[in-house]
């Protein structure tokens, strides 16, 4: 009989910037590392000889929670990691489900019927993740393992071990990050005996008690938001806001809109250069050039805007997730903003771990890493 820990990974950018992250290599962030923290508390009078994980980074950072203070090695493996969803990654979840309407309600309803291309299928994840927890019990016998992985993929595991059909999928409920199932296994026979418990984290540190998406049993979730590149005929109005709280025009290299369904909400601006701003909003002075020609690689955010009337729904965070999607696919691997010192999003870009690298004229220049490969 082997008792082991299944393991949802913490907080990470797909859960917060509402982005499609399967095998895309998403970083932990936001309540992420508290997560851990108590994870790590939750453990740490447990017995545990042995940890394995899913080798993308966010499962691999929360298994620290235990086998870093366990004294343990890590083992990795392809075998444990989340759904491949082929043409869907980092795509917006609002763009999915406006879009791919059948496909998005296939996935969160009877995912066997769910098709994208180079998309993994839903009886394929079931069989790799029985294989290897059956493999992972044979190798420890007698013993306690910690596994971490991911949330479709640990839903359809439980899904098949419960003998329940793809489209009462529904009957399994969706895992708050770092929740917990324990699972006994003797020889081919598994166990569950009990599923996604997130008893360690308060309401102030579950990713669920500050989301709405997964209560609902509508077939689409409306706070997601589609970005589209701006379009200046189309989103007038929104730009004719923007430009009258800025004060005056501020472009960018490459800008998008968000939308709530057909209603633009916000923009956001990025410059994929090295060139001096000096706007109402932005500031670099010729600092900015000396840090560029030290440090290449690096992208600006040159605003994130959302209408006032909705900045208390965490929009903001959506189009900073835009902003890091658009970097990574060029490479870079650090993520700036300059913003005046009494600018009151300050505190939100410091919860997102972007910290002060220098400060001049009464701006401050913030910076996060953002590379996701090796």
């Amino acid at each position: 009989m082997t008792k082991i820990f299944l393991i949802r990974h913490a907080e990470a950018e797909g859960n917060i910037f509402r982005r499609a992250h399967g095998q895309y290599n998403g970083q932990i962030i936001g309540r992420g590392y508290a997560q851990i923290e108590r994870l790590r508390s939750r453990f740490e009078h447990e017995r545990i000889d042995a940890v394995y994980s899913s080798d993308l980074s966010r499962a691999c950072v929360t298994a620290s929670a235990i086998y870093k203070p366990h004294g343990l090695p890590l083992n990795t493996t392809e075998r444990l990691r989340e759904v491949k969803m082929g043409a869907w990654e980092d795509m917006p979840w609002g763009d999915i489900e406006h879009d791919d309407s059948e496909m998005s309600r296939y996935f969160n309803i009877d995912p066997a019927k769910w098709r994208v291309p180079e998309g993994e299928e839903f009886h394929h994840v079931q069989k790799r993740m029985k294989d290897c927890i059956l493999e992972i019990a044979g190798k420890h016998d007698g013993e306690t393992v910690a596994v971490f992985s991911h949330g479709f993929s640990i839903r359809a595991f439980i899904c098949g071990i419960l003998g329940l059909k793809s489209s009462d999928i529904r009957k399994v409920p969706y895992f708050d990050n770092t929740a917990v199932t324990l699972l006994r296994c003797d020889g081919d026979q598994i166990t569950v005996e009990y599923q996604g418990d997130n008893s360690h984290l308060s309401n102030e540190h579950s990713t669920f008690a500050n989301q709405t998406w997964w209560r609902s049993k509508r077939e689409r979730v409306f706070e997601n938001l589609r970005i589209l590149p701006l379009d200046e005929d189309r989103d007038r109005l929104l730009l004719e806001r923007f430009v009258k709280e800025a004060g005056k025009d501020i472009g960018a290299i490459k800008e998008y809109t968000a939308f709530l369904d057909e209603d633009a909400i916000g923009l956001v601006g990025v410059d994929n250069g090295r060139r001096t701003v000096d706007s109402g909003q932005l500031k670099v002075d010729s600092e900015r050039r000396i840090v560029d020609s030290q440090f290449g690689d690096v992208g600006w955010i040159r605003y994130i805007y959302v209408r006032p009337e909705l900045r208390s729904h965490n929009f903001g965070i959506q189009l900073l997730g835009q902003a890091v999607s658009f970097y990574r696919k060029i490479k870079r691997e650090r993520l700036r903003i300059c913003l005046p010192e009494d600018n009151t999003t300050l505190g939100f870009f410091e919860k997102f771990e972007f910290s002060k690298i220098s400060d001049a004229d009464g701006y401050n220049v913030l910076e996060k890493s953002i590379r996701n490969w090796n």
